[in-house]
């Protein structure tokens, strides 16, 4: 009998409906022959990571259950593992599981994930102090780094699950309004070229989703997660005018001339003494220097409506 093995996080919004769903989820697999095991995420560091690892060693398929992070934590344990991975979304954002079409419902999402096939996704990497960290949804540095920093303590989970996508929004006017965002070099090389081009910016985002959800859902609607490069938008100074006019101005569609949207191979924000602060999916990785490409690492990703391959 296949098995399939749920890592959930038990910390994450909608954790308590998808317990309740747990037996007619069961029921739906064994229908269909397939055994369930779900394992449970911890404060642990890395603790999804570890699962992700025990699990692949016996599963036919593995669904991180939980948020865009919780969907982070178990990718870093799966990077070209043989094995699937699905997403049933349970958090705050689920950028990811929004643009794979998954309802929001655990036993909806978990009916439809079942009629979704794996596909070979290159996964895009991100270097900071050593240490690199794989990513599905996005990764910068400036504002957004600050957020998901200032995101990642108890007290702001909590939040995040009182208040759900309210609480980016409010943590984000709050630093928007109380904090001055540095200037920092940028080095990129655009896709097709070796030449390195140098300029600065106040922020950078790398986004591989058309679509981030709520007041994020216009900022990148050209990123593509099958795209070889990396979509990227760099933010000219001064940041309270540029971050003001990207958020505005994409609303309309119309241009802004303080943002620079741009494909790359490859792409260097380097270290200054500002303290600068970085994200991977919304995961706060420490300070500048960082580096992010599309590497040659992949997952299997469950898509809507495609062969394997």
């Amino acid at each position: 009998m296949r098995l399939v093995t749920l890592i959930v996080n038990p910390a994450a919004g909608r954790a308590g409906l998808l317990q309740a769903q747990l037996p007619a989820m069961g029921a739906l697999l064994r229908s269909k022959g397939i055994q369930m095991e779900t394992r449970y995420t911890s404060t642990v560091q890395d603790s999804a990571e570890r699962l992700a690892g025990e699990a692949i060693m016996k599963s036919s398929l593995v669904i991180a259950c939980g948020g865009d992070g919780t969907v982070h934590g178990v990718l870093q344990g799966m990077a070209n593992s043989a094995v699937p991975l699905g997403v049933l979304p349970l958090g705050t954002a689920n950028a990811l599981a929004r643009n794979l079409k998954l309802p929001l419902d655990p036993l909806s999402a978990l009916e439809r994930l079942l009629t979704y096939a794996p596909l070979v996704v290159a996964l895009g990497e991100v270097k900071v102090a050593e240490k690199v960290r794989f990513f599905l949804v996005m990764a910068g540095c400036g504002p957004d780094g600050a957020l998901a920093a200032a995101l990642s303590g108890q007290s702001a989970t909590r939040s995040k699950a009182g208040l759900g996508r309210s609480a980016y929004y409010l943590h984000a006017a709050r630093l928007f309004l109380t904090r001055r965002w540095p200037r920092f070099p940028v080095e990129f090389r655009m896709a097709g070229s070796n030449e390195w081009t140098r300029t600065e910016a106040v922020a950078v985002l790398a986004s591989r989703m058309a679509d981030l959800g709520g007041l994020f859902s216009r900022l990148t609607p050209l990123a593509e997660l099958s795209s070889p490069h990396l979509h990227v938008h760099l933010l000219r100074p001064p940041a309270h005018l540029s971050m003001a006019m990207w958020f505005g101005l994409s609303r309309l569609g119309l241009p802004n001339p303080l943002r620079r949207a741009i494909d790359v191979e490859e792409l260097r924000c380097l270290a200054t003494d500002k303290g600068v602060y970085c994200q991977v999916d919304a995961e706060p990785i420490g300070p500048l220097p960082m580096s992010m490409c599309i590497g040659q690492s992949t997952v299997r990703l469950m898509l809507p409506s495609k062969p394997d391959s």
